[in-house]
């Protein structure tokens, strides 16, 4: 067909928004880096958090047995009852509260548009997962940004309750979180639980780290968290080595998850049968068999903080939780994203600019735990003859 000239028909006005609130610079080094390394250069990459291992030799059995079997159909909109009722058990709610969706961001941007409006408050905070700005501004809603303590990035809960108006809808929490490590504790949950019933609020909590807790046991949102206010998304990315899969789950209230059935049949029209069976083979995995695997990470972690805390300049905490440690880099340079340019092109090494986390972690670089030992030493080797430590 001829080009007649016309001009591009216009977009909505959400994607306006989402251009100009959803779209995180927090990847621009990571893209670069990898461009670069497949180039051909020596680039280390310490970026994504997606785990170098392959998922349980169950789980990949399982995927290739259901296709041998044709398990390749349509699925009910909640998800497989089987799946449905394992993800319950392990949440410790009914299977009336468990909807199965593509991972656990989708499950976010599903539960917001649920229950966030156009001109709500929904409360972050920060320094927040990459995409949260963007899933509020979907729900075409206001974020309201609370920064963490400046000592250890952890979540000042007494601030983010002092931060609800008459117009706030929700409070969204990551715990552990992405990037900080930060974990909410049973008293958090007690003070947001008394503030969300107060003002008939929700809580959202990402808890896609659950099983990543270095400094004791993981505390539930669920449980801990206001009765009927509550929603968790989760998944087994992270848990079961399992990114690509893009499975995860929300449990909320029972008439939520009924919400949540109806925006899958307009958007998803449920998740493939192959990929819960999958699944339901992860959670059948027991939890010992898997200890060795989480534990890695608590050790790696302890490994980077104190290879970082041996260079002159640059500092780190252990995390409470996650897959990343935080590297303060302000003692050399206030710019973080400045610091990881530089750092990428003098040292080849690639690290995430905290200041794409928001505004609280400027002066920090995030290092992705995924790699080997090996492989984060030689990324410190780099760093610390870069910086003149022999």
């Amino acid at each position: 067909m001829a080009d007649l000239g016309h001009p591009l028909l216009p977009l909505s006005g959400l994607a306006a928004l989402l251009a100009r609130e959803g779209t995180s610079s927090a990847w621009d080094i990571a893209v670069e880096a990898m461009d670069r390394q497949r180039a051909g250069e020596d680039i280390i990459l310490l970026t994504l958090g997606d785990p170098k291992d392959p998922p349980y030799s169950a789980i990949v059995a399982a995927t290739q047995a259901a296709l041998c079997a044709g398990r390749t159909h349509y699925t009910p909109l909640l998800g497989e009852p089987e799946l449905r009722q394992a993800i319950a058990a392990r949440a410790g709610c009914n299977m009336d509260n468990v909807v199965v969706l593509p991972g656990a961001q989708h499950g976010t941007l599903a539960a917001m548009l649920m229950i966030a409006s156009p001109g709500d408050e929904v409360i972050l905070s920060d320094p927040y997962y990459a995409t949260y700005p963007g899933v509020v501004a979907a729900a075409q809603a206001h974020r309201v940004v609370v920064p963490a303590r400046p000592a250890d990035l952890a979540m000042d809960v007494p601030a983010i309750i002092a931060a609800i108006t008459p117009r706030t809808r929700a409070i969204f929490l990551n715990s552990p979180a992405n990037p900080s490590g930060a974990a909410l504790s049973a008293d958090d949950y007690a003070l947001l639980r008394a503030a969300c019933i107060a003002h008939r609020i929700w809580l959202l909590v990402d808890e896609v780290y659950a099983d990543f807790r270095f400094d004791g046991t993981h505390v539930p949102a669920w449980t801990h968290g206001p009765q009927g206010q509550t929603i968790v998304v989760s998944s087994l990315s992270k848990s079961h080595a399992m990114t690509g899969y893009r499975l995860g789950w929300a449990v909320a209230p029972a008439h939520v998850v009924q919400a949540l059935g109806d925006w899958s049949a307009a958007a998803l029209f449920g998740v493939s049968q192959f990929v819960q069976d999958a699944g339901l083979a992860a959670l059948a995995v027991p939890a010992a068999e898997l200890r060795p695997y989480v534990e890695g990470f608590r050790l790696r972690a302890a490994h980077v903080v104190a290879r970082a805390n041996a260079i002159p300049g640059l500092a780190a905490r252990m995390p409470e939780g996650g897959m990343f440690v935080m590297l303060d880099c302000r003692a050399i340079a206030e710019d973080d994203v400045a610091f990881a340019n530089d750092m990428l092109r003098h040292a080849g090494v690639a690290c995430v600019p905290g200041s794409g986390f928001g505004t609280a972690a400027r002066g920090h670089l995030r290092i992705s735990l995924t790699p080997d030992m090996a492989t984060l030493d030689a990324a410190f080797d780099r760093i610390a003859a870069w910086r003149g430590v022999r």
